[in-house]
């Protein structure tokens, strides 16, 4: 899923989005795949991201050796000074993942990521962080509308946090009800939001006391940014002890 709309502020967000990872997907039947998702670094050594994306009907993906991640990204054409590129020694989905609800995976990275100028893990939310009327950022290398191609550079754009009531046209529409796990966010009246090629990149939200946040992951939408449609991320602060247990198991 891209970025529809880019807006002035977000210029400054983009040289400090240096927890945004990009996957790359080398499968052994089907080649490789340069950028194949997002994900967004929470450690040195971990990367969440949407669980949609390592386990795809298309694809039999949890396999780490099919993975790497490339870390402080900006153009995926082109070698950015301070990017990095690891391997991937694990992959973990939700255990309760399906279709569009608990759409969240951890990866645990070969080696440690030297934190610099241009990569620098992102803050976790608190469980009590819910960000509504909030103004955060999406941010990823998705289509920048549903008939273009991929994004070579990282984009953001600024959204709204809603209440999840905002996005019932999912339930009515698709059949597809919002739980606590989502978080609703985009515009009601189209035109900025995500779109194919961004599911799990970060929903950052700048705080006063601890700057940028992560509050969701790229999960679904209606197509790109369509009217009455507000986007649906994964809720991080649903899964902290999940998190948690899985940095701490492993």
């Amino acid at each position: 899923m891209g970025m529809i709309l880019r807006e002035s502020w977000e210029a400054d967000l983009l040289q400090r989005a240096n927890s945004h990872g990009s996957l790359e997907l080398a499968h052994p039947s089907k080649g490789t795949i340069q950028h194949f998702c997002g994900g967004v670094l929470i450690d040195k050594e971990w990367l969440l991201t949407a669980a949609h994306c390592v386990v795809n009907p298309q694809f039999v993906l949890p396999h780490p050796n099919y993975w790497r991640a490339r870390i402080g990204e900006h153009n995926l054409k082109e070698k950015d000074a301070g990017e990095k590129k690891i391997e991937v020694q694990a992959v973990y989905s939700y255990p309760f993942y399906s279709g569009y609800h608990n759409d969240i995976a951890l990866m645990k990275l070969s080696e440690p990521v030297p934190e610099s100028s241009n990569i620098k893990p992102i803050c976790l939310p608190l469980e009590t962080d819910n960000f509504a009327n909030k103004w955060c950022s999406a941010s990823g290398w998705g289509k920048v509308d549903f008939a273009s191609k991929a994004s070579e550079d990282l984009r953001a754009v600024g959204i709204q946090v809603f209440d999840n009531s905002k996005c019932s046209a999912y339930t009515t529409r698709f059949r597809i009800p919002i739980q606590a796990w989502h978080l609703c966010a985009g515009t009601l009246i189209g035109g900025k939001g995500t779109c194919q090629g961004d599911s799990g990149g970060p929903l950052a939200c700048h705080t006063a006391d601890r700057g940028w946040v992560l509050a969701g992951l790229t999960s679904f939408g209606s197509g790109c940014a369509k009217r009455g449609y507000p986007d649906v991320y994964t809720r991080v602060s649903h899964f902290l002890s999940w998190i948690k247990q899985m940095r701490d198991s492993s």
